[in-house]
């Protein structure tokens, strides 16, 4: 609660715009087939519920986060949980939107099986921009990055890195689009993660607001130690409804 005040005061003391004054709000967002349309229809139909209408500007990742922190755009669609300890602009609201299983796609048959620390002596790609991915690749040999799954999908096909490390849902549709015989995933997910929407702190005054919208369509999957499975499952269900087709 403290931090809300905080936040609303500083929103209403730095933003000469209001809401009201908008036809809409423009947040920023990436190009992810499924994730993207995924999240749009929830904030949509969210932001509805208050009248008000959104739009997503996309971007690379780092420049969508970019101008979301520097007030360019309203916020951004959704992030990861810990974007907002990096950007103190940007302020999450604090339900999961969607939920994403992360994995390891290789050619290699003999990875199958292992661990993530098993696998930190291989060559390991991600998207650039990702944060999850460049901690999930921390401390392997070699590290390299593309703008796109496609474009991972090309290196690993080349040679040029070991593991790939994306969506599971991404890495399943591009097997099926490439008719990829010789790529899978190794088994267990690496993580689990959960994407929070974010608002510029302009629009402070909107995160109470927009929370108890989310809290009672999707849920809170932060808990109090408690079981989560069901509260998680509203969220996931917005994925799998959509699988093989995030990017």
């Amino acid at each position: 609660m403290h931090r809300l005040l905080v936040y609303a005061l500083c929103g209403i003391l730095t933003s000469a715009s209001c809401v009201s004054a908008q036809e809409k709000l423009r947040f920023s967002g990436f190009t992810a087939r499924g994730f993207t349309p995924v999240a749009e229809q929830i904030l949509s139909s969210a932001y509805a519920e208050l009248g008000i209408e959104i739009e997503t500007v996309i971007s690379n990742p780092r420049r969508a986060l970019l101008d979301a922190a520097s007030g360019k755009t309203d916020g951004e669609l959704v992030r990861i949980k810990n974007v907002a300890d990096r950007y103190e602009t940007l302020i999450r609201v604090d339900v999961p939107v969607v939920v994403s299983r992360i994995s390891a796609f290789t050619r290699n048959s003999q990875l199958q099986g292992k661990s993530l620390s098993e696998l930190k002596y291989l060559r390991a790609g991600h998207i650039s921009g990702a944060r999850f991915g460049a901690e999930i690749t921390e401390g392997f040999s070699e590290v390299w990055t593309a703008e796109t799954p496609e474009q991972l999908m090309e290196m690993l096909l080349r040679d040029r890195v070991d593991v790939v490390v994306i969506s599971e849902n991404s890495g399943h549709r591009l097997i099926s689009e490439m008719g990829l015989s010789d790529v899978f995933s190794i088994q267990p997910p690496l993580k689990e993660i959960a994407f929070y929407h974010f608002l510029h702190v302009k629009h402070a005054d909107l995160v109470p607001l927009i929370e108890d919208v989310l809290r009672r369509r999707i849920g809170n999957t932060e808990g109090d130690g408690q079981d989560d499975s069901n509260r998680r499952e509203p969220a996931t269900k917005f994925l799998t409804r959509l699988q093989f087709e995030m990017s």
